[in-house]
């Protein structure tokens, strides 16, 4: 009996003693099978280090393995981590991780791609790696494994992790995809490390065998690796279709709609985000792409809702005359229309009222800080009656819930400051919405953005945060996160090499860290006793980071200017009225590439 054969033989005796055993059936509606008798094909799996339900709402991934298996060279399959449950199942039974698709042990694939989505999922992707029965060490990985590498938004500062991979890829996977797998498809059978010598040669792609540790720098070992390695950038949305089709998962994911992408990017500066600034510039479909791509996925799927995905949906310069396109096919077919949470100064109730016309749900908000010398420090432009305005006009046009996302822990904020996120919730409530929640999270410095120089406030904050809003509950839910998984994923955004160890005694006692029932704040504690975890606390001047060899385009010295800008509580304009000198349209030679030119934000 083969492997394959022992896998398919131990889910059909298994599957009922775990839960939701269809998450690891394959076979899902939409799911691509390709015939690999010939072996002429690269196998790949694109994985995410969680389980099937996250992993299934990816929308990167996803798109990645559309992509690739156009290509009549790969066959690209789907892995996810299985639930402890199963996991302890398999490590009993001997039985390696698997793909979706055809029940290929991963440790036989040609390539692994992982999703690096959160720094809490370190621990998933090394305990990914073992039941996968393959070296949690590129160094130690032979040539006959795959060839693992990573991506996503943590790629930008990697070195924690950075060990268990064989290459990382920066940037907008759709530059460079058919030319990665097609140096893997003509150098199979090469020894490993002249495999990653060509793999080093790709725009955007970090391979950190060939790199090491100097100080809290990553310098090259080798002259023929650059000293930074820049991220790609498509520059044109509309040059890489959208795909026609979505795989309907068997077990309801967190995201259980369709999603379509109507732009990268966002322009607006805040000076905590960091999908802000490393997916810089703007680059925005056509609503003719956007309605076809949402026609042809309905049909394909038969789901009733669509989920128009950017950072910022209602800045895109036609996202009314998308809505209208669009309305005139989801209302026939009774498909309601949902944006993620958006600013609260960009919301057009009009154009709210005609995405509810179908079904009318809650809506999200993120202000972000309570008073507004917090909010002018961190370029989140907007006023306190804009803020009431917005609510008022909401609750008008019929909307009986809203949910506000605020932070705290930023420097110089006060207990005033603090108390202002209690005043806005009240301001709120007493428009007459019958349900308000506002969600109020420790601030996580994150590298390539404006506030990557700050200290880290301990876990200890929040319980002051908490006393301090205690007397606004009255007003609406507010739920004050104990600020320790912000505080882990702190340490670990702006770690370096030295981190890896660490982690490695992290997951060794337990994974899945992003879950609220298996995470312990006692256990990374203990992992960071063997560092000076004051190393990665901050606050920093203008020095050596571990990232700055991994280039987002965004210059370290705009950085530094914005940083002094939040001390000053100056705003910076948004770059689609004028440029301010990030480095990235420089850089890359592009501009914000907006489909109505001339509409004024």
């Amino acid at each position: 009996m083969n492997t394959r054969e022992k896998i398919r033989k131990f889910l059909s005796e298994n599957l009922l003693n775990v839960s939701k055993p269809a998450r690891y059936i394959g076979m899902e509606y939409n799911s691509i099978i390709k015939d690999t008798s010939s072996g002429k094909l690269l196998r790949v799996v694109f994985a995410f280090p969680d389980v099937y339900e996250i992993g299934t709402s990816n929308y990167g991934l996803e798109l990645l393995y559309w992509l690739a298996n156009e290509l009549d060279f790969v066959f690209a399959e789907r892995a996810y981590l299985p639930w402890p449950d199963m996991v302890q199942l398999m490590e009993t039974n001997n039985i390696p991780l698997f793909t979706l698709e055809t029940k290929t042990p991963l440790n036989e694939m040609d390539m692994i791609g992982i999703s690096l989505q959160y720094e809490l999922s370190y621990t998933n992707v090394l305990k990914f790696l073992e039941l996968s029965k393959i070296p949690i060490k590129a160094e130690d990985r032979a040539d006959h494994h795959p060839v693992v590498i990573g991506g996503g938004p943590v790629a930008y500062n990697c070195e924690p992790i950075a060990p268990a991979f064989d290459a990382i890829y920066l940037g907008d996977g759709e530059v460079q995809l058919r030319k990665l797998l097609t140096v893997l498809w003509e150098t199979r059978g090469f020894p490993r490390e002249d495999r990653l010598r060509e793999l080093s040669k790709i725009p955007g792609v970090y391979v950190p065998l060939f790199y090491e540790q100097a100080g809290r720098k990553i310098v090259p070992k080798y002259d023929w690796v650059p000293e930074k390695v820049s991220r790609n950038v498509l520059k044109d949305l509309n040059s890489v279709p959208l795909p026609k089709k979505r795989i309907v998962p068997h077990v309801e994911s967190v995201h259980d709609r369709i999603v379509v992408e109507i732009s990268r990017g966002c322009t607006r500066g805040c000076r905590f985000c960091h999908a802000g600034y490393v997916y810089r510039p703007v680059r925005e479909r056509t609503p003719e792409s956007i309605v076809e791509a949402v026609r042809e996925l309905i049909t394909n799927t038969g789901y009733e809702e669509v989920s128009l995905l950017s950072l910022s949906a209602l800045d895109h310069t036609a996202v009314e005359r998308t809505i209208d396109q669009l309305l005139e096919f989801t209302k026939e077919k009774k498909v309601s229309i949902s944006i993620p949470s958006t600013r609260m100064d960009a919301f057009n109730i009009h154009i709210a009222q005609k995405i509810s016309s179908v079904r009318k749900a809650g809506l999200t908000f993120a202000p972000e800080a309570g008073s507004q010398r917090m909010r002018d420090a961190i370029n989140k432009q907007i006023t306190f009656d804009e803020i009431i305005l917005t609510a008022q006009e909401a609750k008008n046009a019929g909307w009986q819930r809203i949910k506000l996302y605020f932070m705290v822990g930023f420097p110089t904020e006060t207990d005033e400051d603090v108390k202002a996120i209690g005043e806005v919730v009240k301001a709120v409530k007493k428009i007459g919405f019958s349900d308000v929640t506002a969600s109020v999270n420790l601030l996580i410095p994150k590298p390539h953005t404006a506030l990557q120089f700050v200290r880290v406030q301990p876990p200890e904050y929040m319980d002051h945060v908490r006393e301090l809003l205690k007397p606004y509950r009255k007003f609406g839910k507010i739920d004050v996160n104990d600020g320790k998984k912000s505080f882990v994923e702190a340490v670990l955004s702006r770690g370096d090499r030295k981190l890896f160890d660490a982690v490695e005694i992290s997951y060794k006692k337990g994974y899945y860290d992003e879950w609220n029932e298996f995470f312990s704040f006692e256990k990374w504690m203990e992992a960071f006793s063997i560092v000076n975890l004051d190393e990665y606390l901050g606050p920093y001047g203008l020095e050596d980071f571990p990232w700055d060899h991994l280039d987002s385009g965004v210059s370290k010295e705009f950085l530094w200017e914005e940083y002094q800008r939040f001390y000053s509580g100056t705003s910076t304009k948004d770059c689609r009225i004028g440029c301010v000198l990030c480095g990235v349209c420089l850089k890359y030679k592009v501009r914000n590439v907006l489909v109505n030119k001339t509409r004024t934000l």
